[in-house]
């Protein structure tokens, strides 16, 4: 188990983990629920999938987000990449998570050249994120009745940390949670 600080703790998705899985299937944010509805995902399934590299991570021992990366590329798009989250996440883990995302994702940058996937328009708190996370956009196209948009992480980006405004749901920029002991 990577300890992230003396109370994140990020490990990799397996069978037995699958309990902890389930009980943040219930508890995500209302846009990563909708999405994951949306596109027909099977979370538990997609959790467990051997081609992806996938971690949980944990908060005081209880579940927060799971996030991954397939490991070859996908129907021409690159690495699919994806996050989701408990509920709570912007309100009280939103430094923990911008400090993560700022240790794994120019990790992945290296070993995964483009990672892409997909947000729905209204997820606006993803949306930031990401653009500060360097993502680069598509134009928004209609799938299931719904406003989408393709999103690209790619290797030739430059890193840019966010700051200030570009956060999601803060204003206090990206100021660093504690150092982690181990990355993932």
């Amino acid at each position: 188990m990577a300890e992230w600080s003396d109370h994140i703790t990020v490990e990799r998705i397996t069978k037995e983990t699958l309990p902890d899985v389930r009980w943040l299937k219930y508890r995500l944010r209302r846009q990563d629920d909708l999405e994951i509805k949306a596109t027909d995902t099977n979370l538990e399934s997609l959790a467990i999938d051997e081609e992806m590299e996938n971690y949980i991570v944990y908060t005081c021992g209880s579940p927060l987000i799971l996030f991954g990366v397939s490991k070859t590329p996908l129907a021409g798009y690159g690495h699919m990449i994806w996050c989701v989250a408990r509920d709570d996440l912007y309100s009280n883990h939103k430094k923990e998570f911008v400090s993560l995302g700022n240790r794994i994702l120019p990790k992945w940058k290296q070993k995964y050249p483009r990672m892409f996937n997909m947000i729905t328009v209204s997820n606006e708190t993803s949306y930031r994120w990401l653009k500060a996370m360097g993502a680069k956009f598509s134009e928004a196209f209609m799938f299931k009745d719904m406003s989408w948009k393709l999103f690209f992480i790619e290797r030739s980006e430059p890193y840019v940390r966010c700051s200030g405004n570009d956060c999601p749901d803060s204003d206090t920029g990206n100021q660093p949670v504690q150092s982690a002991k181990t990355a993932v």
